[in-house]
């Protein structure tokens, strides 16, 4: 037989199939139909909706670790990472504590979201994406492969977001004591466009449905409805 661990205390629902050498720890609940992958980990408490596919090897509910030389400290009272029914997890996914994941949302392959985020419902979030803390994504929200989502972050409903699209909110490049107050990352505005390779400085917004060009460079907000591109955008 397989080796499976589950706590007993985690609530699985019936319909339930599990691979190879899973991982299940306290508290954790399961909704029917669910597809747990080989070698898949969940951490205690976590909720799994109806119908979700998690994949191989995945680590689902995680709880951020610091070290010492981090300006800023995780938090240590985060609930429950929640995924809704019906969302499909890639192989290799890492998922934090305290983050919530709407309906019928995919997360690709190796892709990462840290911890106190929401992802909406019938969102991508693609391959190798990474989605740093506090960062608020809507739904119908398409962010394209290997893009950085950086903490502090605001995504509106409808967003398109290309590959490789980096996003900052620290001015001060870590030259300075944290101060929550002045780290924010970028806002996008609903129906907003941002085409690949573009950079999105600190505190800026995107209006709605506005579109930044491929490889621009944005360090103000740009209006709704209005084109950007270049280094810096116009």
């Amino acid at each position: 037989m397989p080796e499976l661990t589950i706590d007993p205390t985690a609530q699985i629902a019936s319909g339930v199939i599990f691979g190879a050498h899973v991982v299940i720890g306290a508290r954790v609940k399961i909704g029917p139909g669910t597809k747990i992958g080989n070698g898949v980990v969940i951490h205690d408490e976590t909720v799994l909706g109806a119908g979700v596919n998690v994949l191989d090897n995945a680590v689902l509910g995680r709880r951020p670790q610091g070290v010492g030389c981090m300006t800023r400290a995780p938090r240590t009272d985060l609930g429950p990472l929640q995924i809704g029914d019906g969302c499909v997890v890639g192989a290799c996914v890492v998922l934090y504590r305290g983050t919530t994941i709407g309906r019928d949302t995919l997360l690709g392959d190796l892709c990462s979201v840290r911890e106190e985020c929401t992802v909406g419902d019938n969102s991508i979030i693609a391959r190798g994406v990474t989605v740093n803390y506090n960062t608020r994504i809507g739904s119908r929200v398409k962010i394209q492969d290997n893009t950085h989502l950086t903490g502090n972050m605001v995504i509106e409903d409808g967003v398109f977001v290309s590959v490789l699209v980096s996003t900052t909110n620290d001015n001060s490049m870590d030259r300075g004591p944290h101060d929550s107050s002045k780290f924010g990352g970028p806002i996008i505005r609903r129906g907003a466009s941002i085409g690949a390779a573009a950079v999105l400085l600190p505190g800026i917004t995107i209006g709605e449905y506005a579109v930044v060009g491929a490889g621009a460079v944005v360090s103000y907000d740009v209006p709704p409805r209005k084109l950007v591109a270049g280094n810096p955008a116009r």
